[in-house]
């Protein structure tokens, strides 16, 4: 900014030096107060500028702001068409589901975008909803095992109820899609058990997928989709996360908060040049 002002005043000093008594249309300031004007002028166009770039760094103020609080969801947005240079890839999750409310308002968000995310379903989840299920595979998201009942008791009481808890899942989600993925997370997930379960994962041809940004979607009380959103946009700006950000939600019963954070969460990650994948 004092570059362009120290600039800005030599080129005019210079001019007065060249120019002479040159006629003055429409009574405009000469000399010094030709120079403040200018100046104050130069000032404002930064602060402006300034004001711009902060707003649109925060992604949940301004005009473009609905009476709900976020940005609507713009479907010409696609993050496939060339944009901004891409920063990294980002893999949104979502645990514990399906449910059928909240499961199908995620996927039609995610079908807005033109979307793919990682599911890591639950057994009794999908006994309780096998069309919401079917309806996942279907639309290309990837699946993933997070055990049969999420029952921490029976999953964590020793490294056979884990691992029976996981083929007790892959037996469902087998016998409604067909599938049997080989990725997995386990409920809670990295704890004092995890290497010893990575260990037999790994073992039995399984891979175990944590996460490196948290939505905190889940903490008591539940929070707004606002909180949601800016706790995600507010980790999303750590660099050392870009190469490959794992984004973890959920999609269980009482979660619609979560589906209404999802459009200014892509909105912001779109406009940072994040390229969306799945895991497999």
């Amino acid at each position: 900014m004092r570059t362009k002002l120290a600039l800005l005043i030599f080129i005019i000093l210079l001019s007065f030096t060249t120019s002479g008594c040159s006629v003055n249309p429409g009574n405009k300031p000469t000399g010094f107060a030709y120079i403040m004007q200018e100046a104050n002028e130069l000032q404002k166009a930064n602060k402006l500028q300034k004001a711009n770039e902060l707003q649109e760094a925060g992604g949940l103020q301004g005009d473009d702001i609905t009476k709900n609080g976020f940005p609507e969801p713009d479907p010409k947005t696609n993050p496939g068409q060339a944009g901004p240079e891409k920063t990294g890839t980002v893999y949104l999750t979502f645990d514990d589901g399906p449910d059928n409310a909240v499961t199908p308002l995620v996927l039609n968000i995610l079908e807005t975008y033109g979307i793919k995310a990682t599911f890591f379903v639950i057994g009794t989840s999908i006994e309780e909803n096998p069309e919401v299920f079917r309806d996942i595979v279907r639309r290309g998201h990837s699946i993933g095992n997070h055990t049969y009942s999420h029952r921490y008791k029976e999953i964590f009481s020793d490294e056979n109820g884990f691992m029976k808890s996981i083929r007790a899942n892959e037996e469902v989600i087998f016998r409604i899609s067909g599938l049997r993925p080989r990725i997995v997370r386990n409920p809670g997930g990295k704890n004092g058990n995890s290497d010893a379960l990575e260990r037999i994962l790994a073992e039995n041809g399984y891979r175990m997928v944590y996460w490196n940004v948290d939505s905190y979607d889940s903490r008591k009380p539940f929070p707004d989709g606002r909180q949601i959103a800016e706790s995600v946009i507010n980790q999303a700006g750590q660099k050392h996360l870009w190469p490959g950000m794992v984004i973890l939600m959920h999609d269980s019963r009482g979660h619609a908060a979560t589906a209404e954070a999802l459009p200014p969460i892509i909105d912001y990650l779109i406009k940072q040049g994040f390229e969306f994948d799945v895991l497999r």
